[in-house]
């Protein structure tokens, strides 16, 4: 980490920046205008950079990892590891939600709150609705889109998961490649990237603008009674991503060899980005640097999980849709039955994978699948969770953040660590001591004595060269002088 971004990520100067946005949002609606910008901008140039290192990344990694030894196990690892991540936060989410009743017998205050807010999305003709009536024919519709048949137009487009598939066969197939030309790929490849990391650091120099302009945000959006109303939700989601956050963040700790205060240093970048940022590649170049620079797990396996991760291992999603259907069960008064809590959890999964790539409200609708095979309506609840979608997106994506790297590491057991940075923030550099003996003392002094003397006859010398060129200036006749010179006294 360098000492700019290290400045720019101080604990200090983000509560301030974040106190000067909630400062900001708290002011009439057109000065909170150049924190949308800024969030704008700044999304527009991770997403500009971030996209390319992805498709970079992702094939030299996988080239890694098919030449590592058993590299079929290491898939099936990868595979059954990351289900078992998906379920396992569906299923907490889905024993959480209910065991808390969250929105089971709201207040009446809360009731009329909610009511009236889908009522004025209805009269206002700004209803929130889903693209198709048959949620089974939207999944099958963004299964089939989501195996494209044109890369670059899946480059084009910007979709995550159509960008990542592409990628993938292309590696497969670059993998079988040999000789000479294979090796200097490579070694493009691996400038490219280094590129793009320096481009992307210096992007992230603008985080405390991101989080001045996130807490502007929700404070411009603040609707108290909205808030009291969906308070259960919010109070669970968010204990229920911390509880989650810290137990992986424990679990990259055992699996590895730095401390717990060197695991947060190095995590604390692609946390905030994940937090306070609106693109969901933000966080991926800063956990690849923090992975493999700063924790020592090995760089080919992380350039290629990291990113494929990042897409389809939704877990922060999964547990959203799960604690969600719960919260819309509760709503309309229907308890869930033992079968529905266990069936619930694999019907969040498959629609979180379905919504890969996808991010914000086009995220959410996914999640009428999970509440249709609870045979429950979900339009009318959609505006009140797409209201509250921005507190939620942050720790959706700090989760599925940390899940990728818990997968990652997995994946890296039994390889040697390649940690190049050492402890540099927790143990700074010691400060440089100058030590003088008796005899350089008495060196330094006479050359600083005879510096100055120097200086002495060169300033008398220069001041009598000025005062004879005056004097003979001045005794020089005048028909030797201009005679149009204006002001001269003869």
């Amino acid at each position: 980490m360098t000492s700019k971004t290290r400045h720019a990520t101080n604990s200090l100067v983000l509560l301030l920046c974040a106190v000067a946005g909630v400062l900001l949002g708290l002011a009439p609606p057109a000065w909170s205008t150049p924190a949308s910008l800024v969030v704008y901008v700044s999304t527009a140039l991770l997403n500009l950079v971030c996209m390319p290192l992805l498709v970079v990344a992702t094939l030299s990694g996988l080239r890694h990892l098919l030449s590592l030894p058993h590299p079929f196990r290491r898939i099936f690892m990868i595979g059954l590891t990351g289900t078992v991540l998906l379920l396992l936060c569906a299923q907490t989410g889905v024993l959480v939600a209910s065991w808390g009743q969250l929105g089971w017998q709201l207040d009446d205050a809360s009731q009329l709150e909610l009511g009236q807010l889908v009522m004025s999305q209805t009269a206002s003709g700004d209803t929130l609705t889903l693209a198709g009536s048959n949620p089974s024919t939207e999944t099958n519709n963004r299964f089939y889109w989501s195996i494209p048949n044109n890369a670059f137009l899946a480059l084009t487009s910007g979709d995550l998961a159509a960008v990542m598939f592409c990628t993938l066969v292309f590696g497969l197939a670059f993998h079988k490649q040999k000789g000479t030309l294979s090796d200097s790929t490579v070694e493009l490849l691996e400038a490219v990237s280094r590129t793009l990391e320096k481009l992307i650091s210096m992007v992230n120099l603008a985080v405390p603008l991101m989080v001045m302009a996130y807490a502007a945000q929700i404070t411009s959006q603040w609707n108290p009674d909205l808030l009291r109303a969906m308070g259960s939700f919010l109070i669970g989601f968010w204990a229920v991503a911390v509880v989650l956050s810290v137990i992986m963040v424990m679990t990259l700790v055992k699996l590895g060899t730095a401390t717990m205060l060197q695991v947060l240093q190095a995590l604390k970048i692609p946390v905030i980005l994940s937090l306070v940022s609106a693109s969901p590649l933000a966080s991926v170049p800063a956990s690849i640097d923090s992975l493999s620079n700063r924790l020592g797990f090995s760089r080919g396996v992380v350039e290629m999980l990291l990113p494929s991760s990042t897409v389809f291992l939704r877990t922060g999603a999964a547990l959203q849709y799960a604690m969600l259907a719960v919260f819309v069960a509760h709503l309309y008064g229907h308890q869930l039955t033992p079968m529905e809590m266990m069936t619930l959890a694999p019907v969040a999964v498959l629609a979180a994978l379905a919504s890969a790539g996808s991010s914000g409200i086009v995220s959410l609708g996914f999640s009428a699948v999970v509440v249709t095979h609870l045979k429950l309506p979900f339009e009318a609840a959609l505006p009140l969770f797409a209201a509250i979608q921005l507190l939620n997106e942050g720790p959706s994506r700090l989760v599925s953040m940390l899940c990728s790297c818990v997968l990652t590491a997995i994946v890296c057991g039994g390889l040697p660590m390649e940690r190049r940075v050492q402890n540099e923030d927790v143990k700074p550099h010691a400060p440089l001591r100058f030590v003088l003996s008796h005899q350089s003392a008495v060196v330094l002094a006479s050359c600083v004595s005879l510096t100055a003397f120097l200086c002495l006859v060169l300033g008398i010398g220069m001041g009598l060269r000025q005062a004879d060129n005056r004097t003979a200036f001045q005794s020089t006749p005048s028909f030797f002088l201009p005679a149009a010179m204006p002001g001269h006294i003869t």
